[in-house]
């Protein structure tokens, strides 16, 4: 049977916890109608280059725009008025949903601009039109995010530094699949520049070089071709004496935008370097993070585990159960999966590689992770395995490496067991999932301290 394909749609939303209910009513919307939403995960550096790479290979824009009162000006993230933004740049057919109290003036295209109460969403049944208009518009574009490796261009200046570097840049895409080309700035005639910057996958800059054609980098911005923004900053001069083009140079502004200014303080847009070895570094950082699948929801499920994610700490959980109780483990891996909860099971989620000392292996899975849940019944105290596993997550508990959050499945050693847990006996299946799952979740988002985990 052919399955149809999803809708590739860029998706821009809140990463904060308090937003995941909002997020989760709209994605159940789309999914209805076939998208597939394209999320960038709040992890890793700023990468503007890969946001535009993955904007202009998206058949639609979405954006849930969750109210801040708290942000100055914006009312809102300034990083989804940023991705607008890219979206307007890229002139991808869009659709905003924002909460009452966000600025209007934010999100221009008030055709495609529906407002929203989260108290209310549950008595909303009118966004349904917009989002089959947008399906109609997205159809026919289903392989928009199939391509396969292109060419880079090189706009770099003909400085000592870059004559050193760009061999070394060249070498690096190249061993990543890329053909690469200098951008040629000779032309008979300006319409012929179009058709040379468009056909880049993306092309590596220097945007303070002041050798370059002034019209270039605004051209590339105007086309919306992806760039990779670098800036030399040598401190005592270039690579032959001669001083260095990029100490104290200025960014253009079309580079950094105040909305992004705002959204990414802490985090720099351009590549500044001086040492070769750091850039090139650098760059392949870049070059890994471009070649990796597009992170697109396939199901509903996948939408939703992701969401329920956002917002919530890093860190692992250790799943420590006997062989009896193995049908309860699987279910609550299962559960956890689905909410990108990281975990270690030795059935169900076993990273060990085959082989490997399985004790010291062991050892380490548990030091490398922030909360061990034993599934304690009769059977795991008979479980010679288990004893281990708990004995050693003691130890790391003692020097507050680790949490220990017990569930009893009979009730029947509670006693044996200081750490405050849960006696989920009388519950089904699926309500010792839901505990547990809720329990997680709330360890990992801070609403439940280690005192208080458990109950």
């Amino acid at each position: 049977m052919t399955v149809a394909r999803r809708i590739p749609t860029y998706f821009s939303h809140s990463y904060r916890r308090e937003d995941r209910d909002v997020n989760e009513f709209f994605w159940r919307t789309f999914d209805a109608q076939h998208f597939g939403f394209t999320v960038d995960p709040q992890s890793g550096p700023l990468s503007t280059c890969h946001l535009e790479m993955t904007m202009r290979h998206s058949a639609c824009f979405v954006a849930v725009v969750t109210l801040r009162r708290e942000q100055p000006v914006y009312r809102c993230s300034p990083f989804i008025v940023y991705e607008y933004g890219l979206a307007v740049r890229a002139r991808t057919p869009r659709l905003v949903f924002a909460e009452k109290g966000v600025p209007r003036h934010l999100f221009p295209d008030f055709t495609e601009l529906f407002v929203f109460d989260r108290d209310e969403l549950d008595t909303y049944d009118g966004f349904e039109q917009p989002v089959r208009r947008l399906a109609r518009k997205g159809q026919g574009y289903e392989s928009a995010g199939d391509r396969l490796i292109g060419e880079v261009g090189l706009a770099l200046p003909a400085t000592p530094a870059y004559r050193e570097v760009a061999p070394l840049i060249t070498a690096a895409l190249r061993e990543s699949g890329y053909a690469v080309r200098e951008v040629s700035v000779d032309f008979r005639d300006p319409g012929e520049i179009p058709f040379q910057l468009d056909g880049f996958d993306f092309v590596i800059i220097d945007v303070g070089a002041p050798d370059l054609p002034g019209w270039l980098y605004p051209t590339l911005f105007g086309r919306f071709v992806p760039t990779l923004n670098i800036l030399h900053e040598a401190a005592g001069g270039g690579v032959d004496g001669t001083p260095s083009h990029g100490t104290g140079a200025r960014v253009p502004e079309l580079v950094m935008g105040e909305a992004l200014r705002h959204a990414a303080a802490s985090q720099d847009p351009v590549l500044r370097w001086s040492d070769p070895a750091e850039l090139l570094a650098a760059l392949e950082t870049q070059f890994d993070r471009f070649g990796m699948p597009r992170q697109q929801f396939r199901t509903l499920d996948e939408g939703i585990g992701y969401i329920r994610s956002t917002g919530r700490a890093d860190g692992s959980i250790f799943l420590s159960t006997a062989g009896p109780d193995d049908k309860l483990s699987r279910e609550v891996g299962r559960a956890l999966k689905l909410q990108n909860l990281t975990f270690f099971h030795y059935l169900y989620n076993n990273t060990i590689p085959r082989g490997w000392n399985w004790q010291d292996r062991l050892e380490q899975q548990l030091e490398a992770s922030q909360v061990f849940v034993p599934l304690v019944s009769e059977a795991y105290w008979r479980s010679e395995w288990c004893r281990r596993e708990l004995a050693a997550a003691r130890r790391l508990s003692d020097e507050g490496r680790l949490v220990i959050i017990p569930y009893f499945l009979d009730g029947s050693s509670e006693e044996l067991i200081p750490e405050q847990g849960a006696d989920i006996s009388d519950l089904t299946v699926d309500e010792r999932v839901a505990l547990i799952l809720r329990d997680m979740d709330g360890w990992f988002t801070g609403r439940i301290a280690p005192e208080n985990s458990g109950t």
